[in-house]
C-alpha cells in the first residue's frame, strides 16, 4: 500500500455500510473525501504528490469541480504557484452566474483534479466545460479511483486518467 493510501485509511476515510453514490449505484463502502481532505497531513501528502506530476511550464491552470476538489486544487496551486479555478456543477443564479470561478482562457493548458471517482463522469463533465471555454485539459488526476470503470470511460473520451491510489490496488477497502 502507498503512503497516501495508508494516510487515507488512518484518517478514517473508508466507511463500511450501505451507501448510495453520486451515480446512483449502491455500495458497501464509501471513501469520504471530506475526512481525508480536512486532515492537514493527508492533504499535504496528496497535494505534494499531485504537484510532483505537474510542470508549471506546461500547465497554466489547475481546476476541479466544487465542492470536494476545492481544497485539493487550492493546496496544489499553493505548492506549484499555478493559478487555480473552481468548476461549479450548475450555474448559480446570482452575482456573475459563472460556472467557472477563476480564469481559464482560450488555449490554456488545464490540469483537472478530483477527489474520488467511480465512473469518471464528473471529471469528464469538467473537461468538457473547460474545452467549451477554450481550455485544453492536459491532465485528469484523481486522488482515489474506485476502480469501477472510470479509467476506461475517461480513455474512451480520449483522455488518460491519472490516479494516486486505486481501490483493489494501492487501497484495500476490505480490511477496514
Amino acid at each position: 500500500m502507498s503512503e497516501i493510501a495508508d494516510k487515507i485509511k488512518a484518517a478514517g476515510a473508508i466507511k463500511k455500510g450501505k451507501f448510495k453514490l453520486s451515480n446512483g449505484s449502491l455500495t458497501d463502502y464509501y471513501v469520504d473525501k471530506y475526512v481525508f481532505e480536512t486532515q492537514p497531513d493527508v492533504l499535504e501528502a496528496v497535494a505534494d504528490e499531485i504537484a510532483s506530476r505537474l510542470d508549471p511550464d506546461e500547465v497554466d491552470v489547475i481546476a476541479g469541480p466544487e465542492l470536494g476538489a476545492v481544497p485539493l486544487v487550492t493546496a496544489v496551486s499553493l505548492r506549484t504557484g499555478i493559478p487555480c479555478a473552481y468548476i461549479r456543477k450548475g450555474q448559480k443564479h446570482y452575482g456573475t452566474q459563472a460556472r467557472i470561478e477563476g480564469q481559464i482562457e482560450k488555449g490554456q493548458c488545464v490540469a483537472i483534479v478530483e477527489d474520488v471517482t467511480t465512473t469518471g463522469n464528473t471529471i469528464l463533465e469538467t473537461a468538457e466545460l473547460i474545452e467549451e471555454v477554450g481550455g485544453i485539459p492536459t491532465h485528469l488526476i484523481v486522488v482515489v479511483d474506485r476502480n469501477d470503470g472510470a479509467e476506461e470511460n475517461v480513455a474512451d473520451a480520449g483522455y488518460e486518467l491519472e490516479y494516486l491510489v486505486q481501490v483493489g490496488e494501492e487501497l484495500d477497502v476490505e480490511d477496514v
